[in-house]
């Protein structure tokens, strides 16, 4: 069978978890059918070239330059969609559409090939309705100068290449990543999904992390482990290290590691000097899985302080293989994959007070701290990645065999693309 992966970012160029399993899934799937990926053209030169990797879609921001740039790209982007279906998939795989031109999208959907997807964030809720180009086609209400955008937009449409209807019926196949995903995500009037199942992801090094032997360093360190955004709540980490030292005398370093948003990373570090605790933070930026492992083998403990409905929190994940305690922001599916008391210590979003609070408790209760860790390690062998790769390839089997009411009788072909 011929595959074609869809998504945002493909690895090496990745922020985070979403990319990584990406890859990860679509390197089975090589192995037993023939797989091209279209993916964003960002990095492209950096990333060198890769059979089986078209990269080719722009990669938008979400403010006005994006959506200037939006109709263009998006023209682009129907060329690309069309190029992939020349090669003759029999499927069609998207995983994260945000931030790429969902015309492409789009032009997939409406073509003769089954179409399904891996949904590991909320953009799928309003797929095709906020993209910057399509939202144009919508009517709405609009200033003088947004309409008379809308109707070149229009007019651009009436393209014989594109000629695109946002809210065209769409039947299809849907992996969601998290039970509360699913639940948070509603899936838009014009989809119908034919069939649909809950995969957790599972973290693609965590032989590697499971592996760590624990070495906690002389001084206490909390691990904050993802991308230094707003949504990540850092600020939440921050305030919890100056109140671990002021309300409960207990002094920890914070080690901040991941890919940082230089605006928002720079006002973090104002932050964290302006409640007297810049010196106990250190900032690694992005590190390599090795690094990573490196520094929970040192970690107290690792502490997840998102402020957005995190679909699943992969991070829990990984601290637990690697035996490190856990404290997190008790939202989305946090608690699904691991649960208060149980695993991990959870606080309300965006408490500090009650972040320092679950530290403290987790750095004195050494016994109940011991027992949590044991019992998140056991959790965590649930999230493991071969059965994971089984459960996708399986899924991207009965997702064919749904939407064409065919199943796939012969032997899978191995293969990459050629392309």
């Amino acid at each position: 069978m011929r595959i074609l992966v869809v998504s945002t970012l493909y690895p090496p160029v990745a922020f985070g978890g979403y990319e990584v399993e990406c890859s990860a899934v679509a390197e089975r799937l090589g192995e037993h059918h023939d797989v091209l990926v279209l993916t964003s053209e960002r990095n492209a030169a950096g990333a060198g070239e890769q059979a089986g990797v078209r990269r080719e879609l722009a990669l938008l921001s979400a403010d006005s330059r994006g959506a200037r740039r939006a109709p263009a790209a998006s023209v682009r982007a129907v060329r690309s969609a069309r190029r992939a279906l020349a090669w003759g998939p029999d499927l069609v795989y998207v995983w994260n559409g945000s931030s790429i031109p969902q015309a492409a999208l789009r032009v997939l959907a409406d073509s003769d090939v089954p179409l399904a997807f891996r949904v590991c964030e909320h953009w799928f809720g309003t797929i095709f309705l906020h993209d910057q180009f399509m939202r144009e086609l919508l009517p709405a209400d609009r200033s003088p100068a947004r309409a008379a955008w809308a109707g070149a937009s229009r007019a651009l449409n009436l393209l014989p290449s594109l000629r695109l209807d946002p809210r065209a019926p769409l039947r299809t196949a849907i992996s969601w990543n998290s039970e509360a995903l699913k639940r948070t995500v509603a899936v838009p009037s014009f989809v119908e999904p034919v069939l649909q199942r809950v995969h957790h992801p599972v973290p693609r090094y965590g032989d590697l992390y499971a592996a760590v032997v624990r070495e906690p360093a002389p001084e206490r360190e909390i691990v904050f482990l993802g991308r230094v955004t707003p949504y990540k709540g850092v600020w939440t980490a921050i305030e919890a290290i100056a109140l671990l030292r002021s309300e409960h005398g207990i002094s920890a370093r914070l080690v901040v590691i991941g890919p940082e948003d230089s605006d928002h990373a720079a006002d973090m570090r104002d932050y964290a000097d302006g409640l007297g605790v810049g010196g106990q933070v250190s900032w690694r930026g992005q590190a390599t899985p090795e690094q990573v492992a490196a520094a929970l083998a040192r970690a107290h403990a690792l502490i997840v302080s998102s402020v957005w409905d995190e679909p699943f929190g992969l991070v829990m994940i990984e601290g637990a293989l690697a035996r490190v305690p856990l404290v997190a922001a008790d939202v989305g599916g946090i608690a699904e994959g691991m649960s208060d008391e149980q695993h991990a210590l959870l606080f309300p979003r965006g408490d500090g007070a009650l972040a320092a609070a679950a530290l403290a408790r987790t750095l004195r209760e050494v016994e109940q701290t011991a027992a949590r860790v044991e019992r998140a390690y056991e959790r965590a062998q649930a999230f493991r990645l071969g059965p994971y790769l089984d459960a996708q390839e399986r899924f991207v089997h009965d997702a064919y065999a749904a939407l064409t009411g065919t199943p796939i009788r012969s032997a899978p072909v191995s293969g990459a693309a050629q392309l």
